[in-house]
Order: C-alpha cells, then structure tokens, then sequence
C-alpha cells in the first residue's frame, strides 16, 4: 500500500487496522482520527505529522520516527517500542500502558504530558522521569519511587503518594490537590513551588 492509498483510506474514515505499511513515509502529512491499531509500521517515517486521536493500541513502531509529531490524544497503549524516535514530539494526552511508560522511563524519554490518569504505578522504580504538564490524576503511586523526577505543572489531584519518595522531584506548579502525602519524602522547597487547593503555597 502506497502513502496515497493509506490517507485516502483515512479520509474515507477506514480502518487500517492490522495493516502492513511497513517503511513507508508519512512526514508531513495529516493521519488525524486513522485507526492503525495492530498495524505493521516498522521502520516508518512520521517527522512532523499530525496525529490527533490515532488510535495505535498494539500497533508495531520498531524504528519509526516520530520526531515533530502531533500526537495530542492518540492511544498508544501496548504497542512495540524498539528505537523508536519521539524527538521534540508533542505528547499531549498521550495513552500509554505500564510497560511503555517504565520502558521510556528507563531510556530517559521525555514524557512530557501524557495521560496517565487513574495508573496504579505503586511500587514502581520512576526515578529520574520526564513528567512534565502529565495528567497523574488519580494514580496509585504509593511506595513508589520518584527521585529525581520532572513533575513540573502536571496534575497529581487526588493521587495516592502514601510514602512515595520525591527526594529531589520539581514539583514546580504541580496540582497537589486532595493527594495523599501521608508518609512521602517531599522536600519543603519542592513542596512549596506546588498547587494545593487551588492556590500556590509559595511564589517564587
């Protein structure tokens, strides 16, 4: 299948799921709302598309290049990630499952306004994560373990930090509405650049 044939696909409003478009280029294209979930998208090209609401669930992205992408409020939940690129990629409401999230994490990422909410990452080693303007609303991270963490004005409203240690986290302009603190490791500066009902307890 040809780059053509895929986004007439789309704006006919077609599914593409399972598709093998293996190492194809999409740069510059608009896949907005493509059903790609399960999809064989190895080795493709996605430098400054727009990707908004692309359901990629299971979809394969070994090798892809997303750098520049939009991809505000696409699933990504299970899907395959060998050396795959997201450079300066706007993940805003991103849906990714816990075995992603830890594996980017891990490869130090930017993660940078993903839809984490309602997760339970309790327990989990999340040291060093680029959480940045990320929904964390509602998450269990209890026991887990955010040193180092970039948090910086994502909403954590309503989150479980039951003994979470935040050692070193920015929580510069985080929400901290209504979450759980009982036990967590949160350093008084760190604390102090945070929302916490609705109104910052320091200005700096």
């Amino acid at each position: 299948m040809t780059v053509t044939e895929v986004l007439e696909h789309i704006r006919n409003g077609e599914s593409l799921a399972g598709a093998d478009l293996s190492g194809l280029n999409f740069s510059e294209q608009d896949l907005s709302g493509a059903d790609l979930s399960g999809a064989n998208l190895d080795g493709c090209k996605f430098l400054g598309v727009k990707m908004h609401h692309v359901n990629l669930a299971g979809a394969d992205l070994s090798r892809a290049e997303f750098n520049r992408a939009d991809l505000t409020d696409s699933d990504m939940s299970n899907v395959t990630l060998y050396d795959t690129s997201f450079i300066a990629a706007n993940q805003q409401g991103v849906r990714i499952d816990l075995d992603r999230l830890i594996q980017r994490i891990r490869s130090a990422s930017a993660l940078d306004g993903v839809n984490l909410s309602g997760m339970d990452l309790s327990g989990q080693d999340l040291r060093n994560a680029k959480l940045a303007y990320a929904n964390l609303r509602d998450c269990n991270l209890e026991d887990s373990d955010l040193r180092g963490a970039v948090l910086n004005e994502s909403d954590l409203s309503f989150a479980n930090l039951t003994n979470a240690d935040l050692r070193g986290a920015s929580l510069k302009r985080a929400n901290l509405t209504r979450a759980i603190r009982t036990g967590a490791k949160i350093r008084k500066w760190a604390l102090k650049k945070a929302y916490i009902a609705g109104a910052t307890a320091y200005r700096s």
